[in-house]
């Protein structure tokens, strides 16, 4: 699952000024250090952070969402919803009533430096930043559902992250052994953010395509242990980057990042 994250400034307005759209960018800027928390070197998703997303109704432009999202037909408020949409099965969500209607028409990308997991080891439970090879921006492929208008907010949507089957570094990773299988989030190469955010009928009708998620589960990645995200037992400075390189004492007998439960 893709529960925490890292989300920058830089990050998030990443397409804008990789188009070379620097009045975007700088609109972004704007948008993001008013409207929501920087730095952001953890996120929690049960927390329901707001992020900049790119949509396929607003593909240059960002528009900041919830995350965690919340279906069409759910009349209550955010917080009374007891059922968990940080995450959408990509494999699945066309036929799920929470996902079906924000899968088929509302797309976006959320652009990060990276997100976290926790492996289980014999010796216990280690969190992981895991980040681009290249160490780009990662594009994770997101679900949308609008909000209702409000004129006082510039909050316009709420959105899933949506995961796949783990690839071979995933999988060592996020080996829970409580879980049936071993997840990632979709992450969309620049070919890919095109077609995720214009997908053709055939990719509507069908979900995922085996050849969309091999592409995802290609990118190569890395990833290092850092210090308790949850449970600080240790004391950190208040600016701490979550996402330094941490080693544990344990790390000192050898063990290594494919050491886990096998």
């Amino acid at each position: 699952m893709c529960y925490d994250l890292k989300a920058s400034l830089e990050a998030q307005k990443s397409r804008a000024q990789r188009s070379g759209n620097l009045n975007a960018a700088q609109e972004i800027e704007a948008l993001l250090r008013k409207h929501t928390t920087l730095p952001q070197s953890h996120l929690n998703g049960f927390n329901h952070p707001v992020l900049g997303l790119y949509t396929n109704a607003s593909p240059d432009a960002i528009s900041l969402g919830r995350w965690g999202l919340i279906p069409h037909w759910f009349q209550g408020p955010p917080e009374d919803m007891k059922f968990n949409t940080l995450n959408a099965r990509g494999e699945s969500m066309l036929e799920k009533a929470a996902f079906a209607t924000a899968a088929e028409q509302y797309r976006g990308i959320l652009f990060i430096d990276g997100f976290y997991e926790h492996q289980h080891r014999t010796s216990g439970v280690y969190p992981h930043f895991i980040y681009r090879k290249d160490q780009k921006p990662m594009a994770l492929a997101c679900i949308c559902a609008p909000l209702q208008a409000d004129t006082a907010s510039p909050l316009t949507l709420s959105f899933s992250i949506v995961t796949i089957k783990a690839n071979a570094i995933m999988s060592e990773i996020h080996n829970n052994p409580k879980i049936k299988e071993a997840r990632m989030p979709l992450i969309l190469t620049q070919e890919m953010e095109a077609q995720w955010l214009e997908p053709t009928d055939d990719f509507l009708t069908s979900g995922l395509s085996v050849g969309f998620i091999t592409q995802s589960q290609g990118i190569e990645l890395r990833a290092h242990t850092v210090a308790p995200l949850r449970k600080k037992s240790i004391n950190l400075p208040a600016d701490y980057d979550a996402s330094a390189p941490f080693n544990y004492p344990e790390s000192e007998r050898g063990w290594d990042l494919f050491s886990g439960l096998n």
